[in-house]
């Protein structure tokens, strides 16, 4: 009898929504750093280290720092937070 492990787990892809620099350096609610940006994840079930089946495929607000993520539909939304964000003072009380 033969003994094949079996590989499984979760591999995630993520890439720049885009270049724009009003997108960039946005407040983060979790750490209280202004590094927020969008990106687009893609997140796959692999078997082997081989993507296969898609788990989550959307866009995203991702801190670098804290690893803090907030999804969002559309630009519409994006704009929104954006909005929203430049009513915070730039240095908020520690």
């Amino acid at each position: 009898m033969s003994f094949i492990p079996i590989v499984c787990g979760m591999r995630s892809f993520d890439s720049s929504y885009d270049s724009v620099p009003g997108h960039q350096n946005l407040y983060c609610p979790n750490c209280h750093n202004f590094s927020v940006g969008p990106i687009k994840r893609k997140e796959f079930f692999t078997v082997w280290f081989i993507p296969l089946v898609p788990v989550f495929w959307g866009k995203q607000l991702h801190c670098p720092i804290c690893n803090w993520r907030q999804d969002f539909k559309n630009e519409e939304q994006l704009n929104k937070v954006i909005q929203e964000q430049q009513n915070l003072p730039q240095k908020l009380p520690s």
